[in-house]
């Protein structure tokens, strides 16, 4: 698939007293934003996933560009849009929710000629993706603003989103989610490794069978697993030490804020007995 360059415009107060924060708070928008277009890749079940690659940073207004690799229909430009104002109802966010698969399922016929799959977004993640975008707009000071538009685009849309929008609703309440913490060791099942950069892997933790993302911060055996030092076979699994937030709602079972701090060693699948063996890395 072409990857389209997607603009991020940070307009900032020149007089603020650390400018540097401004480059902070752009990668946190930027990290949100790809939360939410994975969301909505994941609501349609798109075939090419979303992905962000860095490709250019400017000053002044501060300008950084980034080659996308999605689909059409899972730009969350438009969903980012609609956070406006305070939302604190359940409603709104099944308002904005509602609205966004509409939107995707007329741009799956334009692309497509025909539906695979009926969008569904899940209400909870954008619930907390909304939370998280409300956090990173506090960081904004007076004036300041964010919009996105695509590099030679001769119509030269913007995408504005408002820097006063505040979610001010409790993500548990609306949901009657009962959110717990781990953080420890376990087993995870090779779902999709990253081959390159610091993307995230999918994986399934054994004990729970539970599937999640997760980036793996245990930099120095990522690079030597993306240098072929460390070989995995493709019924491998991992014996990691991993953070995340488990949210129950109901009889559903959702995982955020996933990363794996250490990966302690590779468990080797070896068919030919049908045992399992260990090796450190």
């Amino acid at each position: 698939m072409q990857t389209t360059v997607i603009e991020f415009h940070l307009e900032y107060n020149p007089d603020r007293k650390n400018p540097s924060e401004v480059f902070h708070t752009m990668g946190e928008f930027i990290d949100c934003y790809q939360k939410l277009g994975g969301i909505l890749s994941e609501a349609s079940n798109s075939s090419q996933g979303f992905s962000l690659e860095l490709k250019e940073v400017t000053n002044g207004c501060i300008l950084a560009k980034l080659g996308l690799v999605a689909e059409k229909h899972t730009r969350p430009d438009q969903l980012i849009e609609s956070f406006k104002g305070n939302i604190s109802k359940k409603e709104q966010v099944e308002e904005a929710a509602k609205s966004c698969e509409q939107r995707m399922e007329k741009e799956m016929h334009v692309e497509q000629g025909k539906i695979r799959i009926t969008p569904h977004i899940s209400r909870l993640d954008v619930a907390l993706a909304m939370k998280d975008w409300s956090e990173i707009n506090e960081k904004l000071e007076e004036n300041e603003r964010l919009w996105t538009s695509l590099e030679g685009d001769k119509d030269k849309k913007k995408f504005q989103f408002d820097p006063n929008y505040r979610f001010v609703g409790d993500v548990d309440e609306m949901f009657s989610t009962n959110v717990t913490r781990h953080s420890g060791e376990e087993t995870v099942e090779i779902i999709k490794p990253c081959n390159q950069g610091e993307s995230k892997w999918e994986v399934r933790s054994r004990a729970t069978g539970c599937r999640y993302k997760a980036e793996i911060t245990h930099l120095d055996w990522l690079k030597k697993y993306q240098t072929s030092k460390i070989r995995l076979g493709g019924k491998d699994d991992l014996r990691v030490i991993s953070e995340y937030d488990v949210y129950h709602n109901g009889k559903k079972t959702k995982i955020k804020n996933a990363k794996i701090k250490k990966v302690i060693k590779v468990i080797n699948y070896q068919e030919e007995d049908n045992e399992i063996s260990e090796r450190n890395v």
